[in-house]
C-alpha cells in the first residue's frame, strides 16, 4: 500500500513540474474578414502576479495623472500651428502621449520570463511551467496603403493544459485603443 502512495505521489510531482507546451498564433481580422498573420513579431511573457503590480501603478498614474487632457489631434494641431499657445500645447501633447495605454504598458520595467518570436506565419511556440499564470504582450505594426497600423495586444495565460495548450492572439486581444484603467486581469 506504501509503494503505491509513493507512485501516485512520485506521479503527481512529475505531472506538476512537467512543462505545458504552448502554440498559438499572432493574426489580424481586417474589417472585410481577411485573416492577415503577424510575422516576426516579438513577444514578451511575464509572470502575471508581477505584471499585475505594474499595470496597477500605472494606472494609479493614470487615474492622477491623466484625466481631463485635451484631445490629441486639436493639441497637435494647436502646436503645429505655432500661435501663442504654442508651447502649451506642446507639453499637454506630450501628456497625452504619455498617458496613452501604450505608452504606460512599454514603460513597465520588471523581468520578463522569456521573449518569444512569431514565424512568417504569425506561428509561436514556448514551453511553460504548469504553476505559473502568465501574461503575453505583443506590440505590431503594418503597412495597409500609405498609412501604419498599429498593434498592442494583451493576453492572459492561466494555469490550464495537461500537456499544452493552444493560443490565438488576435483583435479580441487589442488594448491600444482603451484605456489602462479599462484593462482588468
Amino acid at each position: 500500500m506504501e509503494k503505491i502512495i509513493l507512485v501516485i505521489i512520485a506521479i503527481a510531482i512529475a505531472y506538476l513540474f512537467t512543462p505545458v507546451s504552448v502554440k498559438g498564433s499572432l493574426y489580424v481580422v481586417t474589417q472585410g474578414a481577411a485573416v492577415i498573420p503577424m510575422p516576426n513579431t516579438p513577444i514578451k511573457v511575464y509572470s502575471l502576479k508581477n505584471f499585475r503590480q505594474s499595470l496597477y501603478q500605472k494606472q494609479s498614474f493614470a487615474n492622477q495623472e491623466c484625466m481631463g487632457l485635451p484631445d490629441k489631434t486639436e493639441t497637435e494641431l494647436d502646436y503645429l500651428k505655432n500661435g501663442p499657445d504654442h508651447h502649451n500645447a506642446k507639453a499637454n501633447y506630450e501628456l497625452i502621449v504619455s498617458c496613452e495605454t501604450a505608452t504606460l504598458i512599454n514603460e513597465i520595467n520588471m523581468p520578463l520570463v522569456e521573449t518569444i518570436q512569431t514565424n512568417k506565419d504569425g506561428e509561436f511556440s514556448f514551453s511553460r511551467s504548469r504553476l505559473d499564470d502568465l501574461v503575453l504582450i505583443a506590440e505590431g505594426k503594418r503597412r495597409v496603403g500609405a498609412e501604419t497600423e498599429q498593434y498592442l495586444w494583451l493576453l492572459v495565460i492561466p494555469k490550464e493544459g495537461l500537456l499544452s495548450q493552444k493560443l490565438e492572439i488576435n483583435n479580441g486581444n487589442l488594448v491600444n485603443d482603451i484605456k489602462i484603467q479599462a484593462i482588468q486581469l
